[in-house]
C-alpha cells in the first residue's frame, strides 16, 4: 500500500514538472515572439518549432496553443485599440492612453518643474493627514489665508539626506471681508506668497469644520478676486465652485492626485526594408522626468497610433479626445512606490519631432518660408524687421556686439582694415529679387541673431480664423496661397477643408446665394475650430514655445553636417587620402565610439548619419589642424566646444551653462539654435528631448508594418504593439488591476 503511494507521488511529481516544463517553454516562446526587435511569422515560428523538435525538446507547444495563449492574456492584459474615423474620412487606431499610463504607474521599472497650466500639474500634496489643494482656501501657521496657485519643489537645508527636497506653494494672499452684510474672502492675485509646507495648518475641509469656532467668514464666500494692479476692481471668482473646493478633491476620494508629464513624439518612417519610400505617420510618447540613462531606451518609449493613409493632424484627433478625457476625469492606477490607488492627470509637456514635422504640427510653412522660424518672427532675406506680419512696434534683440567684425559674412565685407563696405550690395539669387546692400544684410544678421518677437497662440488661431473666413467668403485659391505665404502660417489640415470648398464653389461668383448656400453645406453650421489643426485643443501646451530645438537634425545633422561637408570639399585628394589614414588610425580610447572608418566618412561626407556626425564633432580638430584654413579651423573648434554642453546630461549652474557668444551663421538651423537656451530653462537638459531613442523605434515600427497583412495597418501595428507593452509589463514584473 505504502510502495503504491509512492509510486503514485512519483508520477504526480513528473507529471507536475512536466507541465512546468512546458510552460516554461511556452512563456519564452511567446516572449520571443513578441519582443519588438525579434518580430518573426508564421512560417518562420513554424522553423523555430521544427528545429527544437530536432534537437530533442520535449513537450514544444504548437502554433495554435501559442495564439491561444497570446489570445488569453491579450484578453485579460491588454491595452485596448480604440477605432476612430478622423474628419477627413479615414480610419486609424490608437492604443488607450489610459491603460498604458495605468499600466506605468504600476510598473517598478518606471518613475518630473516647469511652467505649465496649473489646472493640469500635480494639485495637491499631502501633509498630517490633510490633502492641500489648489484653488482651495488654507490656513497658515501665522493664521494667514492663502490660496495655493501651484506647487513645486526646492532642495532641502544643507543637514538634510542628499536628493531630498521639500514642497513649497506659489501661493495668493485671501483678505477677510467682514464689513455690513458681506462676509467671505476676496483673493488679492497681485499680491504672491511662497509658502514652504511645514508652514501649513489647515486644509480646506478643516476650515469648514473650525472657522465658526475662530469668528472667521465663511470659506464657502468667495466675493471675488482682485488681478496686478486693482485696475478692473473686483472680479468674479471663476477657477473652482468655492461651496465644493477642487473638482479633484471631490473625484479623488482621499487618495493621492499625480501629474503624469509626457514628451509627445511625432515622425514619418518607411514601413519598407528596402530603398522604396512608404511613408507611415506615427506618434510616440515618453514619461518626462525619467534619468536621462533611460529615457530614450526601448522600454521607456510607447506606442500611440500610426497609419500610412492619415495625416499626422487628422490622427492627433483621437489622441486630443483621450487627452480630454483623461484631464477632466483622471485615470485610476495602482502606484508601485505608494503601494495605494492614486488619481492620475496626464499633461504633454511638450512635443518633439524633426524640423519638417514641427512645422507641420504648428501650422507654419516650414524652413524654406519668408518666416522660417516656428517659435519666432524671424525674417529671411528681402523682409525688414523680425516683427509680425501687419503688426507694430520693435523687435527685442540681444546686446550684440556693435563691432560688426562679429558678423562678417564673407572675405567681401570688409575693407584690408577692417571697415565695411557699407556701399557694397550682394546680389540675391531668384527671379524678382533686388540686391541686398551691406546694411541690409547686417541688419538682416542682427535680426537672425537676436530675439525677435515671439509667436503667440492666439495670434495664429486669430490669423486662422481670418483666412477660412475669407475663404468662405468668396476668397480664391489665389488669395489664400498669398496669405499662407505672406503669414508663414500653413494649416495642412484645414487646408483639406478650403480645398474642398474651392472646388464645390468654382464657376460661381461670390456674394450669390447660391455661393453662401454651398459653404454652408460644407460647413454646416460647425465652428471654425472644427476645421483647424487639433494641436490648439491640448490643455496646456503652447505649440510655438513647447515644441523644443531638436538638437539631433538641427546640429548634428544640421551645421555639423555642413561644416564637415565644407571641409572634405575643401581638401585635394592628397589631402583625402591623408585624412582616411588619420580617422582610421585614430586612438578612440576614452570616446565610447567604435574604431572610425576614414574612407566611408571621407568619401560619402555628404550621406552620413547621426552616428557619424557624432564621432566627427569629437575628433575633427585632432584631424583637421593642417589640413584647412585657419579660419575653418577655428570655427571647427568653437562646433566641438560647443556640442558637449549640448549634451550635458545634467546641469548644475543653468545661467553659467547657457552663456555663449554666436559665430557666424547663414542657414535657419543656426538661428533655431537662439532658441535652445529658452528650452533648456523650461524643459532641462537637451539630451532629454533629444530624438536618438525615438528615431531607432522607427526601426520597430518598420518590422511591425513589415510583419502585417497589408489590408489594414493601423490596426496590426496597433495590436502588435499592445501585444509587446503587455510581455514589457509582465517581464518588469509589474502589476495589473483585476
Amino acid at each position: 500500500m505504502v510502495g503504491t503511494q509512492i509510486s503514485q507521488m512519483k508520477m504526480d511529481q513528473t507529471l507536475l514538472v512536466s507541465k512546468m516544463k512546458t510552460l516554461s517553454q511556452t512563456c519564452i516562446l511567446d516572449i520571443l515572439w513578441h519582443l519588438p526587435h525579434s518580430l518573426f511569422s508564421d512560417a518562420q515560428l513554424q522553423v523555430i518549432l521544427w528545429g527544437l523538435s530536432i534537437l530533442g525538446v520535449d513537450n514544444i507547444p504548437s502554433t495554435w496553443v501559442l495564439k491561444d495563449v497570446d489570445n488569453l492574456l491579450q484578453s485579460q492584459y491588454r491595452i485596448p485599440s480604440v477605432c476612430y474615423q478622423g474628419a477627413l474620412g479615414h480610419i486609424y487606431y490608437v492604443n488607450y492612453l489610459p491603460s498604458i499610463i495605468a499600466q506605468e504607474m504600476a510598473n517598478p521599472s518606471s518613475r518630473w518643474l516647469c511652467k505649465i497650466n496649473p489646472t493640469i500639474a500635480t494639485p495637491m500634496i499631502c501633509k498630517a493627514w490633510q490633502d492641500f489643494y489648489v484653488f482651495e482656501l488654507m490656513k497658515l501657521m501665522d493664521s494667514t489665508m492663502v490660496i495655493p496657485e501651484c506647487w513645486y519643489t526646492k532642495p532641502a537645508p544643507q543637514n538634510s539626506p542628499p536628493f531630498d527636497f521639500e514642497y513649497w506653494a506659489h501661493a495668493w494672499r485671501a483678505h477677510p471681508i467682514t464689513s455690513g452684510h458681506t462676509c467671505g474672502y476676496v483673493i488679492h492675485m497681485y499680491d504672491i506668497v511662497e509658502v514652504p509646507a511645514s508652514d501649513l495648518l489647515l486644509s480646506f475641509p478643516h476650515i469648514l469644520q473650525t472657522y465658526h469656532v475662530s469668528n472667521q467668514p465663511d470659506p464657502c464666500n468667495i466675493i471675488g478676486r482682485f488681478d496686478k494692479g486693482k485696475r478692473h476692481g473686483v472680479l468674479p471668482w471663476t477657477l473652482t465652485d468655492p461651496t465644493v473646493g477642487n473638482g479633484w478633491h471631490v473625484q479623488a476620494q482621499g487618495h493621492c492626485v499625480l501629474s503624469y508629464m509626457i514628451w509627445l513624439y511625432c515622425d514619418d518612417t518607411s514601413g519598407n526594408m528596402l530603398k522604396k519610400w512608404n511613408k507611415h505617420n506615427s506618434f510616440l510618447f515618453t514619461a518626462t522626468g525619467l534619468p536621462h540613462v533611460i529615457v530614450h531606451k526601448e522600454s521607456s518609449i510607447h506606442f500611440l497610433a500610426m497609419s500610412n493613409i492619415v495625416l499626422p493632424l487628422e490622427m492627433l484627433d483621437g489622441i486630443v479626445d483621450q487627452l480630454d478625457h483623461v484631464q477632466m476625469y483622471g485615470i485610476w492606477a495602482w502606484d508601485i512606490e505608494a503601494r495605494e490607488m492614486v488619481l492620475v492627470i496626464l499633461a504633454v509637456l511638450a512635443m518633439l519631432s524633426d524640423n519638417p514635422m514641427q512645422s507641420e504640427l504648428v501650422c507654419h510653412v516650414g524652413l524654406q518660408g519668408k518666416f522660417f522660424c516656428c517659435n519666432c518672427w524671424v525674417q529671411g532675406v528681402g523682409t525688414d524687421s523680425g516683427q509680425p506680419p501687419q503688426s507694430t512696434g520693435r523687435a527685442v534683440l540681444t546686446n550684440l556686439d556693435d563691432d560688426t567684425h562679429s558678423i562678417e559674412t564673407g572675405s567681401h565685407a570688409t575693407n584690408s582694415d577692417g571697415s565695411l563696405h557699407w556701399g557694397v550690395t550682394c546680389p540675391l539669387k531668384g527671379k524678382g529679387c533686388q540686391s541686398e546692400t551691406m546694411q541690409d544684410l547686417v541688419d538682416r544678421v542682427r535680426h537672425f541673431l537676436g530675439v525677435n518677437t515671439p509667436c503667440a497662440c492666439q495670434d495664429t488661431i486669430d490669423r486662422l480664423h481670418s483666412m477660412f473666413h475669407e475663404v468662405a467668403s468668396g476668397k480664391g485659391k489665389t488669395w489664400y496661397m498669398k496669405m499662407k505665404m505672406d503669414s508663414g502660417i500653413k494649416d495642412t489640415y484645414m487646408d483639406v477643408f478650403v480645398e474642398h470648398i474651392l472646388k464645390h464653389v468654382k464657376g460661381i461668383h461670390a456674394g450669390m446665394d447660391r455661393y453662401t448656400d454651398t459653404v454652408s453645406e460644407i460647413t454646416q453650421g460647425c465652428p471654425i475650430e472644427q476645421f483647424m489643426s487639433l494641436v490648439w485643443r491640448i490643455k496646456g501646451l503652447d505649440p510655438h514655445q513647447d515644441t523644443p530645438v531638436e538638437v539631433l537634425h538641427v546640429i548634428l545633422l544640421g551645421f555639423v553636417k555642413y561644416f564637415w561637408h565644407d571641409a572634405i570639399s575643401r581638401l585635394t585628394d592628397t589631402q583625402k587620402a591623408e585624412l582616411q589614414v588619420q580617422l582610421a588610425s585614430f586612438n578612440i580610447s576614452g570616446l565610447s565610439i567604435p574604431p572610425l572608418a576614414g574612407q566611408t566618412l571621407v568619401q560619402y561626407a555628404g550621406s552620413l548619419t547621426g552616428h557619424d556626425f557624432h564621432a566627427i564633432s569629437q575628433v575633427a580638430p585632432f584631424v583637421l589642424y593642417d589640413l584647412i584654413p585657419c579660419e575653418c579651423f577655428e570655427a571647427f573648434l568653437a562646433l566641438s566646444l560647443l556640442i558637449p554642453l549640448i549634451w550635458q546630461p545634467s546641469i548644475v549652474n543653468i545661467e553659467k551653462h547657457l552663456i555663449c557668444t554666436p559665430q557666424w551663421f547663414n542657414k535657419p538651423k543656426f538661428h533655431i539654435l537662439c532658441h535652445l537656451p529658452n528650452h533648456i530653462r523650461c524643459f532641462g537638459p537637451a539630451i532629454l528631448f533629444a530624438m536618438e531613442g525615438f528615431e531607432l523605434y522607427n526601426a520597430v515600427i518598420c518590422d511591425h508594418s513589415i510583419h502585417s497583412n497589408r489590408q489594414a495597418p493601423s490596426w496590426d501595428i496597433a495590436h502588435g504593439m499592445a501585444r509587446c507593452h503587455h510581455i514589457h509589463h509582465l517581464l518588469s514584473g509589474g502589476r495589473f488591476r483585476t
